[in-house]
This record gives C-alpha cells, sequence and structure tokens, in this order.
C-alpha cells in the first residue's frame, strides 16, 4: 500500500508541478463497489477530477489509501497486526516450492 505517495502524485497533479514530478494515478481495477458521498465530500471529489484529469475511483483510492496509512499510524500496533492478517489471509496463497527433478 502507498497512500503517501499516491496523495502526493495527487497534490503534483492539483499544482501542475513539472511533469518530472509523479503524478501517476493509482491503479483502479478490482472488485467494483457502490458508495454514498454526501454533497460536501462529493463536491470535492468532483472538483480534484476537473483539476487533475484523474477519474473519480483514481482521486477516492489515492485518498482511501492515505487514510488507511493515517489510521494504521494512530492505531496501536497490535490493532494493526490483526487488520494486517486479515488482509493477507484473504490473498491468494504462494505457490509451493519447485522440486527439482534429478537428471
Amino acid at each position: 500500500m502507498s497512500g503517501p505517495a499516491y496523495v502526493i502524485a495527487l497534490r503534483n497533479a492539483l499544482e501542475r508541478r513539472p511533469t518530472s514530478e509523479y503524478q501517476s494515478p493509482p491503479r483502479t481495477g478490482g472488485t467494483q463497489v457502490s458508495i454514498r458521498l454526501d454533497e460536501f465530500i462529493f463536491n470535492h471529489v468532483e472538483a480534484i477530477v476537473a483539476k487533475t484529469g484523474w477519474n473519480r475511483a483514481e482521486v477516492l483510492n489515492a485518498l482511501i489509501q492515505r487514510g488507511l496509512f493515517d489510521l494504521y499510524g494512530f492505531c496501536k500496533p497490535k490493532v494493526v497486526d490483526g487488520l494486517v492478517q486479515d488482509v493477507v489471509a484473504k490473498l491468494a496463497p504462494p505457490h509451493p516450492p519447485v522440486m527439482r527433478q534429478p537428471v
């Protein structure tokens, strides 16, 4: 997870910094979800989309990743470890080691 980097990329796009500074949005493929945003948050997202050229999913992804980064920084390590274990448990298991046949 690289929330801080994507927030910086979003800032760079908003401030129209030189293209030599990272401005690429996060990848947003994967599970699609529907959410409801209050008008205040929605208007902020729309304004950022209009200024950066990123789409809504990219903007929300960057903001959520930064929010998770901050949340985990504020939480006790034991809580974060439990959350990370829950997330890792949902990932595909690694491939078993390859057993080489004698030649």
